[in-house]
């Protein structure tokens, strides 16, 4: 009761410098929340929906529903995101959630969280090339992210500065039956004092033809002068910890028997330990023609 009391959603007093720890949703009554794709089963847990504003609201398929049965691709993302349209989303869960500080001191910052399904439509799909594959999964990734973040640039006459930099601090994981990998995407804003918090992405495979695409965001609300939080963040890099922990995959039948099938091909169905960053933005170090991957690929190079 005194918490609830003392950390009430409410701004009624001027943000200051004192230092806090801000108080947000509680891991320990996260529900758990199952996606059935293609027959295997995603589950992960994670607190209500509580964002600041309240219009910006919840997304979330039911688990009863095989989001890939009968794959429907829609458009991903708004106009601008993508470099073209060759790639589609099925947006399964975002949630968003505030953190406020003591005595009405107001929201200091929030964590968002977004899954999601991505794939290539049919036209543009690439052809003979199994998502499970690690080496051809790389290969999709490269070219998923440059059309995704290597394209944004900030022009002026005298240079072309990306607008993203990334992938960093690339992690193979192992918790799941299919190879997964993390790693961070830096916004670089125009404003450089401004502090910009890096995306912290995390993707696997999920059928041969699609991945999983899970996203965490942090948004900072509360700085001194010198642009530093003016709490501490630690409680919303828990609450991202606990979720993504909490993260489980069960394969379905058909599912795995094509995860063997491409491992009893490959052998080795681990991701490379390290991934660089990529050349962007991509207009100025435009991304290697994939034909010319897939031939290097079949190639066993």
């Amino acid at each position: 009761m005194y918490n609830f009391l003392k950390y009430l959603p409410l701004e009624w007093r001027l943000r200051d410098d004192n230092y806090c720890v801000p108080q947000g949703p509680s891991f320990s009554s996260a529900s758990k929340i199952g996606f059935t794709l293609a027959g295997s089963r995603l589950q992960l847990r994670a607190p209500r929906h509580r964002p600041l504003r309240k219009p910006v609201k919840e997304k979330r398929i039911l688990s009863s529903y095989d989001v890939l049965h009968e794959p429907q691709l829609g458009r991903y993302g708004t106009k601008g995101v993508m470099a073209n349209d060759y790639w589609g989303g099925i947006n399964l869960l975002y949630r968003r959630w505030a953190f406020y500080g003591p005595w009405m001191t107001g929201c200091k910052g929030e964590l968002s969280l977004g899954i999601s399904i991505i794939g290539r439509f049919d036209k543009y799909a690439f052809q003979n090339i199994s998502f499970f594959n690690p080496k051809a999964f790389e290969m999709v990734l490269i070219r998923y992210l440059n059309d995704r973040y290597g394209h944004a640039n900030w022009e002026d006459e005298l240079s072309h500065v990306p607008r993203y930099h990334g992938p960093v601090d690339w992690l193979c994981h192992h918790h799941l039956p299919v190879f997964c990998a993390s790693f961070k995407i830096y916004n670089r804003g125009e404003d450089p004092n401004y502090l910009v918090l890096p995306d912290y992405l995390f993707v696997f495979p999920i059928t041969e033809k699609h991945f999983v695409r899970v996203s965490f965001w942090q948004d900072i609300y509360s700085f001194d002068k010198n642009n530093k939080p003016t709490f501490d963040v630690s409680p919303i890099q828990e609450l991202q910890d606990s979720i993504f922990n909490s993260i489980s995959l069960e394969l379905g039948p058909e599912t795995q028997a094509a995860y063997d099938k491409v491992k009893a091909e490959v052998g080795d169905m681990r991701l490379s330990e390290e991934f660089a960053p990529l050349k962007w933005p991509t207009n100025v170090y435009p991304p290697e023609p994939v034909s010319e991957m897939q031939q290097r690929l079949r190639a066993g190079s």
